[in-house]
C-alpha cells in the first residue's frame, strides 16, 4: 500500500550496485566544503518528501555523526508525543522504530564499534528514512503541531551521514496499512522507497561537509 513503483535497484541500497550519488545534481550535494538543504540544485525539481511545503527552519546543524545521532535520540521523542497526542500513531510508531535503531551509541566508543563491526551505516539509513516518512504522515494527520517539522529536523541532520541520501519515502495511502505491520516492513524493502531530488521547499541551511569523524572522535576518547 505504501509501494511506489519504478524504482528498481535503488530500492534496495544494502548491496546495490547503484552509486549512492548516481542521478542528477541534489540540494545536499557538497558546494566549497558546505552542504545546502532546503534549496533546489541547478536543473532540479523541488520535491517535497519529509519536508512541509512551507518555509521550515531548523535549529543549527549537529557538526559530527555522533551529535547528529545523540539529537535524534534526545530531540525525536519530544515530537512522537506530540505526534500521540495529536492523534497521528503512525508517525509516533516510525519516529520509535527510528530511535530504536541508533539508542545502542552512546558515545564515541559505540560509534567505533558500531561502525567497524555493526551495521550503524545501515540503521542511520533506514532511521533516516522512518524519519522522513514520520514526518510526512504527521504533516498530513496532526498539522496543527510541530511534530512534523520536528521529525523532519531531525531527518535532514542525518542525511551527510547516510550511505544512500539519494533515497526518499513517500507516505501515500499508509493509513491504510495496519499499524503491525509496519514494524515487520523495512523501510529498505523492496517497493518501498523511491529515489527522486529532495525536498527543497524550505530556506538554505549551512551544515557540516558530512565527513565521518568517527577516528578522530575515538582519539579524543582515548
Amino acid at each position: 500500500a505504501i509501494s511506489v513503483q519504478g524504482c528498481g535497484q535503488a530500492c534496495s541500497p544494502r548491496g546495490s550496485s547503484v552509486h549512492p550519488f548516481a542521478g542528477p545534481p541534489v540540494a545536499w550535494m557538497p558546494l566549497h566544503e558546505s552542504w545546502l538543504h532546503h534549496a533546489p540544485a541547478l536543473g532540479a525539481q523541488p520535491w517535497p518528501t519529509a519536508f512541509s511545503f512551507f518555509t521550515l527552519r531548523c535549529p543549527p546543524a549537529p557538526k559530527t555523526e555522533l551529535a547528529a545521532i545523540q539529537d535524534v535520540i534526545e530531540e525525536v521523542p519530544k515530537a512522537w508525543e506530540l505526534a500521540e497526542r495529536a492523534g497521528a500513531p503512525v508517525a509516533a510508531l516510525l519516529a520509535k522504530r527510528a530511535v530504536g535503531r541508533l539508542e545502542k551509541v552512546k558515545g564515541p566508543f559505540h560509534l567505533y564499534a558500531y561502525t567497524q563491526f555493526g551495521s550503524l551505516l545501515g540503521d542511520i539509513h533506514d532511521s533516516r528514512m522512518d524519519l522522513e516518512q514520520a514526518a510526512q504522515n504527521a504533516h498530513e494527520e496532526s498539522p496543527g503541531t510541530k511534530a512534523g517539522d520536528m521529525f523532519a529536523c531531525a531527518a535532514d541532520n542525518l542525511i551527510p551521514y547516510d550511505p544512500n541520501p539519494n533515497i526518499h519515502p513517500m507516505d501515500r495511502r499508509i493509513s491504510a496499512v495496519p499499524l503491525p505491520l509496519l514494524a515487520l516492513t523495512p523501510p529498505s524493502a523492496p517497493g518501498s522507497m523511491a529515489t527522486m531530488p529532495h525536498a527543497s521547499p524550505g530556506s538554505q541551511r549551512q551544515v557540516p561537509g558530512g565527513h565521518r569523524q568517527t577516528s578522530a572522535a575515538v582519539a579524543s576518547f582515548l
